[in-house]
Parts: C-alpha cells; sequence; structure tokens
C-alpha cells in the first residue's frame, strides 16, 4: 500500500494519533475486494475535480487500509480526504470488482464522527 507523503503526518506523530475504534470500522474484506484498478477514477467527482489520489475511491480505500492496519493515523489530513466524498456512488456502478464503497465511505464517516475532533466552527455547519 502506498500513501503519499504529502496525504500524512510523518510516522513519529502518528504513534500518538487515534485511528479507528473496534466498533464498526470499514470491513476489511471489502477493502480487499478492491484490485486497484483505476475505473473509478473518471467518475469520481472529486477526484476529477481536485486530481489528487488520495481524494478518489480507490485512494480512500488505501486510506482506509492504512488506518485499519495501524499505519497511519485518522487526522486532519485524512480527514479531509474522506471528507471530500460526495457521496455520489458514481464509483459503486462503474467499479468491475463490485466494490460496496457505499459500506466502506458509510463506516468511515461514522468513524471519523466518533473519533476525529473537528473544530467548533466545522461541527456547527455539520448541525445544519
Amino acid at each position: 500500500m502506498q500513501v503519499s507523503e504529502g496525504s500524512v503526518n510523518n510516522t513519529a506523530s502518528i504513534k500518538n494519533l487515534q485511528g479507528f475504534d473496534g466498533n464498526h470500522p470499514p470491513d476489511p474484506k471489502l477493502i480487499d475486494s478492491c484490485v486497484h484498478c483505476g475505473f473509478c477514477l473518471s467518475t469520481c467527482p472529486s477526484y476529477r475535480v481536485l486530481g489528487k489520489e488520495m481524494d478518489s475511491p480507490r485512494g480512500r480505500i488505501y486510506l482506509m487500509d492504512a488506518i485499519n492496519e495501524g499505519e497511519i493515523a485518522l487526522n486532519t489530513a485524512t480527514v479531509e480526504h474522506f471528507d471530500s466524498c460526495l457521496g455520489c456512488l458514481a464509483c459503486v456502478s462503474t467499479c468491475p470488482s463490485g466494490v460496496q464503497y457505499d459500506k466502506l465511505i458509510s463506516a468511515t464517516r461514522h468513524q471519523v464522527e466518533r473519533n476525529y475532533n473537528r473544530s467548533l466552527p466545522d461541527k456547527l455547519v455539520r448541525q445544519l
């Protein structure tokens, strides 16, 4: 699994940061169903606009796996990539492997809300 350096903090700071809790993290079996073919990239609006691998379904799946494995932390850098998903799920209908990205991103969003401390303005906007 390769995650770009710009997407996460260095290893020394990661050890002190929290990842996903044990309450329904993204399912490793669903994560492993992704063969990283890239068919999802052309249908993903956030990837098409931002042009960053980590802002695509494939990139977010890399991040989910790395957080599950304890390789990276749930922090501002990773949360921004999860938040960039619009939830349109165009990737699901395009995926030849049948990756259930809807279940993965849903589980991840619940983890983010439980385990990531958002700023007060961000919390207020999300309650609208």
